[in-house]
């Protein structure tokens, strides 16, 4: 059978992939319509206040944001469109018009693929739900991407057959393996040089409670990544705590070496006017020369600014438009974007960990490896990510959705976090479960958190870099599920609503460069503010100012002598009111929308009346490893002292918290 001319080919490529294009348009088209309609993203509704300050931001961004959105759906159609004309091609004999069917089972093909992978996406389609509730329990990546070889295969005999065996014939089969050897290649590690610049890699992984690791009496299963760092020569820290269980404020501690009442970030979203200037770790190594980059997933409620020291800051664009984010769900942004050029496109959505089933957050670590590799290659480099998996909203991906949460639960209680409030009077707030599943959830997303880090350490393993690299690894907060409240069992976890073991106390492990033995824990009280002296003593730069509070660690991974000081903490701020878990103390911070504003830019912040409530509300107090003696402030004016723990002698310990307190505002 003879084959029409080349012109003819890609005349008809091309007529399917502008056919392929305008289907992808329409699929955006529908998709935004479908938003529309149900006024998730503010059209339809009145808002006042607050809430038009927000439309007023957001708006004029809307028709460039979506319009990117809208060339993803356009070039995703076209490509898929060219695969489908070409598929009708190979098969001779119908009329063009069979590239629609074709152009519809490829992007089925692609759908089922992601469904498994991040069946998030998908998770609100209520026709899907059946079929989705199926791929969560027996779906394999393999499955699509066996019935798409097949498809491929079956295609390419076809169009063998019709050609006739012969150089034509030998050609594609030898483009088709070039293909696939170049995809191979595409995915090999790169390797660095022959010159080895000093490396300084800092992972904080998000709510990271320590009893997780088998060291401190947790079944190992969790975090294999950690485990292995923690069995290839690092040193844990058993009894390490944060001065503020909340990411934002606890960062600006770690960075700056001082509590939270000295940088003036003592909540999530404080106002950029009320950070002090401060030296920061980071900005010693920057003074030093040395690259300084900072990466997250998530900016919601963690950004960094100039004033972090960091030279290099990689996060989703910070502002309103975030919060608006989540309404647009546009799956086809997960579909066709979720890879480095999708991330250059819209950074907004293929790189935010805020957007459930949108984001790839293996695929970003990878990339983000591929970074640090970069990096380390051109000079001394300081690395510093934060994976933020365990926070809202929650979707664990691809295997780590099967891996503790029970398949008898509701689908929507394994694929998403569920916002089940914690109210004064004990209610648990509508649709709570049990306190197992949630925790059973907040396991798989720390494994998903755990593989990030992972990919970055064999990243370095195989680049040679692991063990001449110095590694830092803790947890900004830990999470608690509200143990000692059974009537909220199955409530909305919290971290900073409360001083208290289960929020307070973190992981943190140090693996010094090669060449300089350590133990393999220590046990005696440690901060997070102290993190930063010990980084810059490890990697012999100036020290942080005389004033700081944090001290350098490096006599205890020595095995010297080490006088422990104590551990000044006081809460954050959360959705959570004080009085829930304990009566009688003053609740007077407010908790709707307008206790924010949101400035010019878009970024939104609290705002200043708010500010001085949520400061007063809090609870302060002092740890030595031994005791807690906090003060809460009651409703009726003044406050409480309590102890808890060993609290036959606590006249040091009040001592030193009264001399903190007093330089406090």
């Amino acid at each position: 059978m003879s084959s029409r001319a080349p012109p003819s080919l890609f005349r008809g490529l091309l007529a399917a992939s502008l056919l392929g294009a305008g289907l992808g348009l329409g699929l955006f088209a529908w998709e935004t319509e479908r938003l529309l309609r149900t006024a998730g993203v503010g059209v339809g509704v009145d808002v006042e206040g607050p809430y038009a300050a927000l439309m007023g931001v957001i708006g004029p961004l809307l028709p460039g944001l979506l319009a990117r959105v809208a060339g993803v759906y356009v070039l995703g159609g076209a490509v898929l469109g060219a695969l489908a004309g070409g598929c009708v091609r190979a098969w001779g004999g119908v009329r063009w018009f069979w590239a629609v069917p074709a152009w519809c089972l490829l992007l089925a093909l692609q759908a089922w693929d992601r469904a498994i992978h991040r069946p998030a996406l998908f998770d609100d389609v209520p026709v899907l739900r059946p079929v989705l509730a199926w791929l969560v329990d027996h779906g394999a990546p393999w499955h699509p991407r066996l019935a798409a070889g097949l498809g491929v295969g079956v295609t390419l005999a076809v169009w063998g057959w019709r050609v006739r065996p012969g150089p034509r014939a030998v050609a594609a089969v030898a483009a088709a393996g070039g293909a696939v050897a170049l995809l191979a290649a595409g995915s090999a590690r790169p390797l660095i040089g022959e010159t080895r610049h000093p490396l300084v890699v800092l992972i904080g992984v998000d709510a990271f409670r320590p009893d997780r690791l088998r060291m401190l009496g947790g079944s190992g299963n969790v975090a294999p990544a950690l485990e292995g760092f923690l069995e290839e020569g690092a040193t844990l820290f058993t009894q390490a705590y944060t001065p503020i269980a909340q990411t934002e404020p606890a960062w600006r501690s770690l960075l700056t070496g001082r509590w939270p009442h000295r940088t003036g970030v003592r909540y999530s979203l404080t106002a950029e006017s009320r950070a002090l200037p401060l030296p920061t770790f980071a900005g010693r190594f920057t003074e030093a020369g040395w690259r300084t980059v900072f990466a997250t997933d998530c900016s919601r409620f963690h950004s960094e600014g100039p004033d972090s020291g960091f030279s290099t800051r990689l996060q989703p664009p910070r502002g309103a438009v975030n919060f608006l984010l989540e309404k647009l769900r546009y799956r086809g942004v997960g579909l066709f974007a979720d890879h480095a050029l999708g991330a250059a496109w819209l950074p907004e959505f293929t790189d935010n960990r805020a957007l459930a089933g949108i984001h790839d957050p293996v695929g970003y670590s990878e990339r983000l490896a591929a970074r640090l590799l970069a990096e380390a290659r051109q000079g001394p480099t300081l690395f510093a990510f934060h994976a933020t998996a365990a926070h809202f909203p929650g979707d664990p991906v691809y295997p780590y959705y099967r891996r503790f949460v029970a398949a008898s639960e509701p689908l929507e209680r394994r694929l998403r976090m569920h916002f089940s409030p914690v109210v004064p009077g004990g209610s648990r707030g509508a649709g709570g479960w049990s306190r197992e599943g949630t925790e059973a959830l907040y396991d798989e997303l720390l494994a998903q958190a755990d593989a990030q880090v992972g990919r970055l350490l064999d990243a370095l393993r195989q680049t040679g870099r692991y063990d001449d690299a110095l590694i830092v690894l803790f947890s900004d907060h830990g999470e608690s599920f509200h143990a000692d409240h059974p009537e909220l069992a199955g409530a909305t976890p919290v971290h900073g609503a409360r001083l208290s073991e289960e929020e307070y106390r973190v992981v943190l492990a140090v693996k010094p460069p090669r060449g300089m033995a350590v133990p393999k824990r220590v046990d005696t009280l440690v901060r997070l503010v102290d993190v930063g002296p010990t980084m810059l003593s490890l990697a012999g730069l100036p020290a942080l100012p005389a004033d700081v509070d944090g001290v350098s660690l490096v006599p205890l991974l020595r095995g010297e002598p080490f006088a422990p000081s104590p551990l000044y903490a006081e809460t954050g701020f959360t959705h959570v009111s004080p009085e829930v878990f304990d009566p009688g103390h003053w609740p007077g911070a407010p908790r709707a929308f307008d206790a924010y504003r949101i400035r010019p830019d878009g970024v939104v912040e609290v705002g200043a009346t708010a500010h001085d409530a949520m400061v007063r509300e809090k609870d302060r107090g002092a740890f030595d490893g031994k005791r807690w003696l906090v003060d809460q402030p009651r409703a009726e004016g003044g406050v409480r002292r309590t102890c808890a723990g060993d609290c036959s002698d606590v006249s040091s310990l009040g001592g030193w918290l009264d001399a903190v307190l007093a330089q406090a505002p």
